[in-house]
């Protein structure tokens, strides 16, 4: 879902009054064709209104609330929970952190993660806050198959996605919208490390469990390139 022209006018012209959209375009670095053309098919994206909040230091969560099919989107946000932010720690650095935990003698690394949204991000995201039927409750109600809706997972979830699927799993309205990178953790209302204090605070069993599940899914990846490899290497095999 997008934002209607009728609306974003006029936002933009309670928020930042006399601005044209050329000035918009200078002062965001958005390309003025493409905010232009956003008007005039009458479909601004949320990230449009996202990039002029953070250009007039206006609080992005706060202006995306502003408009009528998001106006729960502040009230219902809240702190992540240890779940959703470990779904957003890469691999590798849980990796790292079982390495350093279990050898004292390993030299030492910067405990700063990598940052996110990654590749799984999204995916990682749904699994961490699924009560075990979220994919079939949102694919029934985008009226889409489940492989349909889960195949969605492989890219980034529109921001109404987002927040719909945070609302049924019962959390913060803005993580869908964090680890789809439409806003920054700090604008989500993500606390400053709390992705690495929740790792470091996972017990040992835990930790390699989690790290289990991880490589479980990079092992089927993978699998998933290698056999896509050679069934086109056979494919032109057999051409020749």
């Amino acid at each position: 879902m997008t934002i209607t022209a009728h609306e974003f006018q006029r936002w933009s012209d309670a928020k930042i009054p006399g601005r044209s959209v050329r000035e918009i375009s200078q002062a965001t670095g958005l390309k003025w064709t493409t905010l232009h053309q956003q008007i005039v098919r009458g479909k601004v994206s949320e990230a449009t209104v996202v990039a002029i909040a953070r250009a007039y230091e206006f609080s992005a969560l706060e202006e995306l609330s502003s408009f009528e099919q998001y106006t729960d989107l502040a009230l219902g946000s809240k702190p992540p929970t240890n779940a959703e932010l470990i779904s957003q720690v890469h691999y590798l650095d849980i990796l790292r952190e079982i390495l350093v935990r279990a050898d004292e003698l390993l030299p030492f690394m910067p405990g700063d993660l990598r940052a996110f949204p990654h590749t799984d991000s999204t995916r990682a995201w749904i699994d961490a806050i699924d009560p075990g039927d979220l994919r079939t409750a949102m694919a029934t109600r985008l009226g889409v198959t489940t492989s349909t809706f889960s195949s969605r997972l492989k890219r980034t979830l529109p921001a109404d996605i987002a927040i719909d699927v945070a609302r049924y799993a019962g959390v913060s309205l803005a993580s869908g919208l964090v680890v789809t990178g439409l806003l920054t953790e700090q604008e989500g209302g993500w606390p400053p490390e709390a992705r690495l204090n929740a790792l470091q605070a996972q017990s040992d069993s835990d930790l390699l469990s989690i790290a289990t599940q991880k490589l479980a899914i990079q092992n089927r990846k993978y699998w998933g390139k290698t056999h896509d490899r050679n069934q086109a290497k056979e494919y032109w095999e057999n051409l020749g």
